[in-house]
């Protein structure tokens, strides 16, 4: 197991693993703003459509005697469809970002050569569909109670990895990668709930904006560098890259393949490619 480990350690550092974490991280952060406001403009049209809903949202959480200036208030607000219309092209936006993040991220830590990977029109496709399945993912996720979640965000991963990936990727390579994985997300997803508003309520007034952001970035972050870690753990298990030596001035077998597999995806043209893929 510790042989295990530190090839994975090798791999991640190898492959840029932190760069890798951040660029996704990055456009997930983005992603935040579009979909809040895309929330915002959803919530505003339905309480200013259904004045019976809008009653009972008002009744529960705002004081009687404010009660019927809020309401009038909401009544009046202008249709959100400037919002609603920039809200749905931001997030598909950023988290097509997020998509093509991973699709680099996935075929790097594979050594997919670059002259196999997916022309413009697939790859393109592949996004789109990567990013529709990973939406539905998200938001089933965080509906879901804490064994919900875990299999979502399981079956969520797998499918993501099977399109983005530009080889062949048997579910019995994938399955590590998924479960540590899932086991990231639901655990973010409880962190978020039960960790988050505490932080933010002792941060204050002042500095309780700042805490949330910093709060859901390190958050994110945490989570990128684990799902990039699990598809290491993947890579590492199914091409027999382990162990690796801890000296670099003597490789071992294993080092060797690391080597090549790093030196076989800068192949740019396809009658390079001749090293046939590791693995069974």
């Amino acid at each position: 197991m510790p042989g295990f480990l530190w090839a994975v350690a090798r791999k991640y550092l190898d492959d840029g693993g932190p760069r890798e974490a951040a660029l996704i991280t990055y456009y997930g952060f983005l992603s935040l703003f579009p979909a809040l406001l895309l929330g915002v403009a959803v919530v505003s049209r339905a309480l200013t459509t259904r004045p019976q809903l809008r009653q009972e949202v008002v009744g529960a959480i705002v004081p009687a005697a404010l009660r019927a200036d809020v309401d009038a208030a909401i009544a009046a607000l202008p249709a959100p469809s400037a919002a609603l219309v920039i809200g749905l092209a931001g997030l598909a936006y950023t988290a097509s970002g997020v998509v093509m993040s991973v699709y680099t991220t996935l075929n790097h830590v594979a050594a997919v050569p670059h002259s196999r990977r997916s022309g413009v029109l697939s790859w393109g496709l592949r996004v789109l569909a990567g990013l529709a399945v990973l939406l539905t993912g998200v938001v089933a996720a965080a509906l879901l109670p804490a064994i919900g979640a875990f299999v979502v965000a399981f079956t969520i991963l797998l499918l993501v990895a099977r399109l983005l990936l530009d080889r062949p990727a048997p579910l019995r390579a994938l399955w590590p990668a998924g479960l540590i994985g899932a086991a990231a997300v639901t655990l973010l997803l409880e962190l978020g709930s039960s960790v988050l508003p505490g932080l933010i309520a002792r941060a204050g007034p002042i500095y309780g904006g700042f805490a949330t952001v910093a709060a859901i970035f390190t958050l994110l972050y945490l989570l990128s560098n684990v799902l990039v870690l699990a598809a290491e753990v993947a890579a590492v298990r199914w091409g027999r890259l382990w162990p690796r030596a801890l000296d670099n001035t003597r490789p071992g077998p294993a080092d060797l393949r690391a080597y090549a597999l790093l030196t076989r995806e800068q192949e740019r043209s396809a009658a390079a490619g001749t090293t046939p893929p590791p693995g069974r």
